[in-house]
């Protein structure tokens, strides 16, 4: 895990080291243990390095052996040793133990062709000197971060976007078309960022720049494939194969090696796991509140590790902590971000890194193997849509209605839910009523003000989401929910994912986003994998045995709760008004009233509080 940036300009002006420096630098915190350079001319490479494989040789910029091709990489090659093995059987000599090594080589033998080969997470940029190309990718899902800006002189590139604002003339424009995405989804779509004219690197692509030629293409995708012949035991074992081995392949390091660890069924099914695989005792973090209830799951946390006999540590954030260090939270983060539960997880992160270097994580089993409770509402609505009407539905039709009821206890705590979901346009089309389940503002112009509202009236947030949601042809329901969140809302949790664990120098792996993961939960009958509307069914079933049963028969995990609410109305009520008062910086941008009745009419666990702090933390430090 790195940081890296460059400078290509395509006019043939010669890059400025101490600008490259100064943007390398600005990211010591995701690389705290070396530093390096290339520059030739027109272009410039820069990296800041974690040190995790190869701990004395893997220093980067890293070269082939000619010296023609020259590479700064961000992440980790899981696989790198089997492709190590294949590649020396072609002839090809390695210098180094390095995972990042391994890239060099696969260039040199299959040119820009090789990246299905990879098995990992990484963002890199690769120059070939002999054809004055650049070339960079990103993982399939967007684990590791890749941003760029396209300037009058060329192109500049880095892991973060505030490492692109260090080079000289650069000014921060907001994007309104970002921010209305981000009141009304509370995360960004597309290559869209809160910064105008800076993108980002999609996932699953490669871009190319040839001279002053730019194209950007896609080299995975989720597959196209749905309703395989598989019974319900084949797709259990083919799962826990898949997940035994990207655990297996994720512990892969030089330095020690832990996880966060949620008293839910992903870390759980993790962390026991990758028990089972070590020669050492894993370590496991933890972070709970001590309001109790639904705000502390240490109590579970320690189920799973006094079951798979891990050492265990505990954190407990307080609202000090919280004031403390919200704007260094969202200096790191560069863009506002949807949920409360960065700051837990920032606080685990620091725990983990005073004990480990890398920690292994749940993250993407929610939207891989449906793990939301708006999957089953949506189709609980369309079941009795079809009994009411009498007309068959093939998108939803993998079980019955009469299925569907036995796990009508997974809404339990989504009353208010249930009351704003079914308020107004019942049985309406299902992009409407998905978009209904993922919208976090009904009307953007009551809070809006006149002059944003005028300067961004051709955009539309909802026909930005259909773009999403209509694309990858799929025909069955779930399938098209969870190819949306894979594509719009994973990408937004995994910038958190690698922001927090970056600002305390810590690499976070994520087991469960392996493709070939989701290539096989993708292609698994709907009634199998969400068997009569349970959410993670087919999950819950395969690691039955290897996690507790106290996690397993468990019913009322719901994410990671911070109880702000609680805190701004008594400890942190000056810290909120000094922040969202009348000295707001965007009162130019919301009605100033909106705000105040925003704050006013809060309720525990709504995010619109939240999300206003967020947005003005990250103006008055990136705008001011």
């Amino acid at each position: 895990m790195c940081g890296i940036c460059g400078i290509y300009h395509f006019s043939g002006k010669r890059v400025d080291k101490e600008s490259l420096v100064a943007m390398r630098d600005i990211m010591i915190h995701r690389g705290p243990d070396g530093e390096g350079l290339f520059l030739e001319k027109n272009v410039g490479l820069g990296h800041r390095r974690l040190s995790i494989i190869d701990i004395s040789g893997g220093a980067q910029p890293m070269f082939n052996e000619d010296g023609s091709i020259v590479l700064v990489l961000n992440g980790e090659i899981y696989n790198y040793l089997e492709l190590k093995e294949d590649l020396k059987k072609r002839n090809h000599v390695f210098k180094t133990y390095s995972d990042a090594e391994v890239v060099l080589h696969l260039y040199e033998e299959y040119g820009q062709n090789f990246l299905p080969y990879l098995n990992g997470m990484y963002a890199f940029a690769l120059y070939d000197k002999r054809k004055k190309r650049l070339f960079m990718a990103r993982d399939p899902f967007g684990i590791k971060p890749l941003y760029y800006k396209r300037t009058g002189e060329g192109l500049l590139f880095a892991s973060e976007i505030k490492a692109l604002l260090q080079y000289p003339g650069e000014r921060p424009c907001m994007d309104k078309e970002a921010l209305m995405d981000y009141l009304t989804f509370q995360y960004v779509l597309g290559e869209k960022t809160f910064f105008k004219n800076i993108k980002k690197i999609l996932p699953g692509h490669m871009v190319v720049i040839n001279n002053s030629e730019f194209s950007m293409s896609r080299f995975w995708d989720l597959p196209a494939q749905e309703e395989t012949n598989l019974s319900e035991g084949e797709c259990q074992e083919a799962l826990l194969l898949a997940l035994k081995d990207s655990v297996r392949i994720q512990l892969r390091s030089d330095v020690p090696v832990g996880s966060y660890l949620s008293g839910g069924i992903d870390t759980s099914s993790i962390v026991c796991l990758a028990s089972r695989h070590l020669g050492y005792q894993l370590k496991t973090f933890t972070a709970g509140f001590k309001e109790g209830g639904v705000y502390d799951d240490t109590e579970f946390a320690r189920v799973t590790s006094r079951y798979a006999d891990t050492r265990h540590y505990e954190i407990f954030p307080t609202s000090a902590d919280f004031s403390n260090s919200f704007d260094k939270i969202i200096w790191h983060l560069d863009e506002p971000v949807a949920a409360q539960g960065i700051f837990p997880q920032y606080m685990v992160s620091r725990l983990a890194s005073e004990n480990v270097k890398v920690a292994l994580g749940g993250q993407g089993a929610d939207e891989i193997i449906g793990g939301y409770t708006r999957y089953y509402l949506l189709y609980l609505e369309r079941l009795l849509q079809e009994r009411i009407s009498g007309v068959k539905d093939k998108s939803i039709s993998s079980f019955p209605l009469e299925g569907a009821l036995s796990n009508i206890s997974q809404l339990t705590r989504y009353i208010p839910l249930l009351h704003y979901f079914f308020k107004e346009n019942l049985f309406g089309p299902v992009e409407e009523r998905y978009f209904r389940l993922i919208c976090r503002c009904e009307n953007l112009n009551s809070i809006l003000s006149e002059e944003f509202l005028q300067d961004s009236k051709n955009y539309s947030p909802f026909e930005s989401f259909l773009e999403v949601f209509k694309g990858g042809g799929y025909t069955q329901l779930l399938n098209r929910v969870l190819r949306y969140e894979t594509k719009a809302w994973l990408p937004a949790l995994l910038q958190v994912e690698d922001r927090v664990s970056m600002a305390c120098s810590l690499e976070s792996r994520v087991p469960f986003l392996d493709t070939r993961i989701a290539q096989l939960i993708f292609g698994m009958p709907v009634s199998i994998k969400f068997k009569n509307g349970q959410t993670k069914s087919i999950l819950r079933k395969t690691v039955k045995g290897i996690i507790p049963d106290a996690i397993d028969e468990r019913k009322d995990k719901i994410g990671f709760p911070v109880p702000l609410f609680k805190w701004l109305k008594n400890d942190l009520n000056d810290f909120l008004h000094e922040r969202v008062g009348d000295t707001c910086c965007l009162n130019g941008i919301f009605k100033p009233a909106a705000i105040h009745k925003i704050i006013e009419g809060s309720r525990e666990f709504d995010r619109d509080v939240w999300g206003i702090m967020c947005l003005e933390s990250w103006y008055r430090q990136f705008f001011l």
